[in-house]
């Protein structure tokens, strides 16, 4: 693990949507913006000080949900220092605190598959439906920073949610890989065996990575790819040269002790393309259904690498105008369109597919840059 140059007011430029988006009120992310003065050291005005002291001022107020998602904040963006190693120990604590007054049922489980993948369970307390949903964020948005999502996503389509830390991340005991999807496959089928029931796989930027991949080799039932890397386009992607730190980021969810030089980089990235490893290939009958969404302005992801996957056997691609990196200018229509999408997919005998598909889309027709609409058992084609 290694730090890196990062401006913390420039990561907060960036990342302040998000943190509100996940629960922190604004005024909260401003008073702690307005103390940081640098991102890696242990002063009154480092990070994690800052952040530490907005976690206990939550806690303290009597909120432990809010104390949570300030200590998630505070071991942001990676676990390259030690106070950010305790500061998501005391981010699991506050949450397992708050965890008695969540509106769902939640449990947690630590699931040997054989690595040890922790795992929060969330299922609405009426009207459940068949179906179990694993819900993974990326290399820096981990499980309990997704609550909010977790939460919502198993109100909206009854289905049981399973959160979990994608490899590499959090949690996870085994670093960033290319065959790390054994863990996610494993995880799978325990799912499936434990419950009897449709297992899909809901994955938000490198998480959705092997949302594509999980759904391409026929591990799942169903699958949301938002915003993955896939390798499927011919534009390079210069992770050297990625704003935000998002370089330095990726490094650690790869469990370096530093970030290599750029001909080692790019051996590295392509070792992760699924076209090189052949999935796209291999796409058939057995490949399972997916959906792949993103905003068609992404500075990470190259539109490529979403746009590439139209055409393949059951496959939906939905491009996002106006929209950045997993499209969170429009999240609130996103979601209600792919948790439409999900519910009819995982649903027993996946009746009428088409008019499903169709009637999830609704939500986002006006702001469609392009999207792909494909079919059961159909390319996908443009619309």
């Amino acid at each position: 693990m290694f730090t890196f140059p990062v401006e913390p007011d420039d990561l907060l430029d960036e990342r302040t949507r998000q943190f509100v988006a996940l629960g922190i009120p604004r005024p909260v992310v401003d008073r702690a913006r307005a103390r940081i003065t640098d991102m890696w050291g242990t002063g009154a005005g480092s990070w994690v000080p800052v952040w530490s002291a907005e976690a206990e001022r939550a806690h303290a107020s009597g909120d432990p949900l809010l104390a949570s998602l300030c200590w998630g904040a505070a071991r942001f963006p990676c676990l390259a220092t030690d106070d950010r190693r305790a500061a998501q120990e005391r981010q699991l604590a506050a949450y397992l605190e708050a965890a008695p007054r969540f509106p769902v049922r939640f449990q947690r489980a630590v699931l040997d598959v054989p690595e040890p993948v922790p795992v929060h369970f969330f299922q609405r307390r009426r009207a459940a439906r068949p179906g179990v949903v694993v819900l993974s964020g990326g290399v820096d948005t981990w499980k309990m920073d997704l609550h909010r999502l977790a939460v919502a996503t198993a109100r909206a389509t009854g289905l049981l949610v399973a959160a979990v830390d994608m490899p590499g991340t959090g949690e996870s005991t085994v670093p960033l890989s290319p065959d790390a999807d054994r863990v996610l496959v494993g995880l799978v089928a325990q799912l499936r065996r434990a419950y009897g029931q449709p297992v899909g796989f809901y994955g938000i930027s490198f998480g959705a990575h092997w949302a594509a991949k999980l759904a391409l080799a026929g591990h799942v039932d169903a699958a949301v790819d938002l915003g993955g890397p896939t390798g499927l386009t011919d534009e390079p992607v210069d992770l050297l040269n990625l704003p935000h730190g998002m370089s330095g980021i990726v490094g650690n969810a790869l469990h370096l002790d530093e970030m290599p030089d750029q001909s080692a980089i790019a051996d590295l990235l392509a070792s992760f393309s699924l076209r090189e490893q052949g999935l796209l290939d291999k796409a058939g009958p057995e490949s399972s259904p997916l959906l792949v969404i993103n905003g068609a302005d992404d500075v990470y992801v190259p539109l490529g690498d979403i746009v590439g996957l139209a055409g393949r056997p059951e496959t939906t691609v939905w491009v996002i105008k106006d929209a950045g990196h997993c499209a969170p200018e429009r999240s609130s229509q996103v979601n209600l369109a792919l948790w439409g999408w999900l519910a009819a997919r995982l649903a027993p005998g996946r009746p009428l597919p088409r008019l499903a598909e169709a009637a999830a889309r609704q939500p986002l027709r006006p702001f469609l840059a392009g999207g792909f609409a494909g079919s059961a058992g159909s390319a996908g084609r443009y619309a």
